[in-house]
């Protein structure tokens, strides 16, 4: 274990025990690598989440982007819209910045901000299954902004000492269902964290990275994910393209960068890479990128879904240690997935929408087979089968 990590695990059940109880039963800390940032860097960070309650819940990951006050009206992700037979649904992470200079709060201006960096390819949802005290870490990385403030008409940055805070929150459409059918646990509310001190310090670079994303029809992409990693993948900015397709980066130092950009509302791979080279006499690097759509032909390339399945015997007793196999049959995607319920009956797993053929076997049972049709759309399904075992 990392001196960061220990440190933090020992940081968070000295806190734990100084939060006020509540009603729900997760717990959330947050802390970070380093306290001083230099702006544009992002935060990095580690939620710690713990089951304080006497039942196993069940928590969505990835967490998704909760967007800020001032992007409320036209933030381009993560708005869904249910159709029949759908489900949505799924975690964000709300980020409340704040200085701690009191003439911060004195002068009109743009308020702090900050929000998670979300996965710059395909996401692959998954639920991960937290037991009664157990507890589940999750690095994350924070795009800040401090405050700005207009003395003279032109807006200045209010450098120094901030309060960082996380509410998590999850809602499901079908979460009252997926109780009553299945028995399940999915977590579903919100819940705060801890604050931890930032200083926020301003870079000195100057280097830029703008461009322009392109739909497969040379038309200007409004809404797509632009991510910005360095040159060993870790993810320093992200941000999404205005009307005109465009997007920037600022006060970048030299060096090579990798520019990722994709639709954040495919069910398919859309991501398209590039590597920018900012150097002494290129510090202002300009790039074009098109979004183009290609046929899904391998699992991996189409989004999944997260699918909670409760196996039970003839008497309604869960059943553990069923070995359950998934498979999926299109005219182009042939998909296996293997998977074994624990004590209580349950499994979590990621399926391609649509129709899978499941086959249940327990050792010295004959096998039986059942169907899970999943939905399309964001959100958790849930199945319960009844397996009566017949023996061999």
């Amino acid at each position: 274990m990392s001196r960061f990590r220990a440190s933090a695990v020992l940081l968070f059940f000295t806190l734990l025990s100084a939060i006020p109880a509540k009603a729900e039963s997760l717990k959330l800390l947050i802390s970070v690598e380093h306290q001083n940032i230099v702006v544009p860097n992002p935060v990095r960070a580690m939620l710690h989440f713990h089951n304080s309650g006497q039942q196993t819940i069940w928590l969505y990951r990835p967490i998704r982007r909760a967007p800020t006050a001032s992007e409320n009206d036209s933030f381009p992700f993560g708005m869904e819209e249910q159709s029949p037979g759908q489900t949505t649904g799924g975690s964000t992470l709300e980020v409340q910045l704040n200085s701690m200079n009191p003439q911060a709060s004195s002068k009109k201006g743009a308020a702090a901000r900050g929000f998670v960096i979300v996965p710059d390819a395909l996401p692959h949802p998954k639920l991960v299954r937290l037991a009664p005290g157990g507890d589940y870490d999750e690095k994350v990385n924070i795009h800040v902004e401090p405050v700005q403030t207009k003395p003279k008409g032109a807006n200045q940055s209010v450098w120094g000492r901030y309060s960082l805070s996380v509410k998590y929150s999850a809602a499901y459409s079908n979460a009252e269902i997926l109780t009553r059918d299945i028995n399940a646990n999915l977590w579903h509310g919100e819940v705060e964290s801890n604050a931890v001190t930032l200083d926020l310090q301003p870079a000195t670079t100057k280097g830029s990275i703008s461009g322009t994303v392109l739909s497969s029809t040379a038309r200007p992409y409004n809404g797509a994910l632009v991510t910005l990693s360095d040159n060993n993948e870790n993810t320093l900015n992200q941000t999404y393209t205005d009307i005109d397709g465009r997007f920037s980066f600022a006060q970048l130092p030299v060096g090579q960068y990798w520019i990722t950009v994709r639709d954040p509302d495919s069910s398919h791979d859309t991501s398209v890479f590039r590597l920018i080279d900012l150097n002494q006499a290129n510090s202002a690097a300009t790039v074009q990128m098109m979004v183009v759509s290609v046929e899904a032909n391998k699992p991996d390339r189409l989004l999944h879904k997260p699918v909670l399945i409760h196996v039970v015997d003839n008497k309604g007793h869960p059943l553990a240690k069923v070995r359950l196999a998934f498979l999926l049959t299109t005219e182009s995607i042939i998909e296996n997935v293997k998977a074994e319920t624990h004590d209580d009956g349950f499994v979590a797993v990621s399926l391609i929408p649509g129709l899978n053929l499941v086959t249940l076997r327990l050792p010295g049972c004959k096998s039986e087979q059942r169907q899970a049709d999943v939905s399309y759309g964001p959100g958790v399904d849930g199945f319960k089968f009844a397996y009566s075992c017949p023996r061999k």
